[in-house]
């Protein structure tokens, strides 16, 4: 695996050899961050990181601020690894996604993405999470990669679904406040 784009180009990052994570192929990465346009100085969330590579393509691509979580202990190892190998520091967090949403109250992100593991099923308490903690910027984006057969709500709280990818076996989804 490797940055695609950015002051990082080319770099190949690390990955965990495990059941429980699963690369972003680049393909995906490609359509994710043209779809954002821009993450040049913005706050980026990447809650379940696994090797860290969508949050360090956002570093790579000009992102302000990325703040990086995963709840496996060796996956925190390969982002603060890969992390590293471009000399940046960044906050990571080796944390259940319900205790860093807490910790991270009025963070305000501009991005937060999200690519839980396929059995992931707890959406509407996610995302009450991010409501309840201010976690999402007001006009920010937030985006889930999940199974392509997943059932998502098109509306949790104040964010909607606007867009939907297909990828593979994959999905993206992008929520942001209706009136955006």
């Amino acid at each position: 695996m490797r940055i695609i784009a950015g002051k990082y180009r080319r770099i190949n990052l690390n990955t965990l050899d495990s059941l429980d994570t699963r690369p972003t192929k680049d393909m995906v990465k490609e359509a994710l961050f043209s779809s954002l346009n821009d993450v040049e100085d913005k706050d980026f969330l990447d809650l379940f990181s696994g090797s860290g590579a969508i949050g360090i393509e956002a570093i790579s691509r000009g992102a302000k601020r990325v703040v990086f979580n995963d709840l496996n202990r060796e996956a925190v190892k390969i982002i603060k690894s890969n992390l590293n190998k471009i000399k940046e520091e960044d906050e990571v967090f080796n944390l259940s996604y319900e205790v860093c949403l807490n910790r991270l109250k009025d963070a305000n992100f501009d991005i937060i993405f999200l690519d839980p593991p396929y059995k992931f099923a707890d959406f509407d308490k996610i995302f009450d999470l991010i409501n309840e903690n201010n976690v999402l910027k007001k006009g920010g984006i937030l985006v889930f990669e999940i199974k392509k057969d997943s059932v998502v709500k098109e509306k949790y709280n104040n964010l909607s679904l606007y867009k939907e990818k297909k990828y593979g076996i994959s999905k993206l989804l992008y929520f942001r406040e209706e009136n955006d």
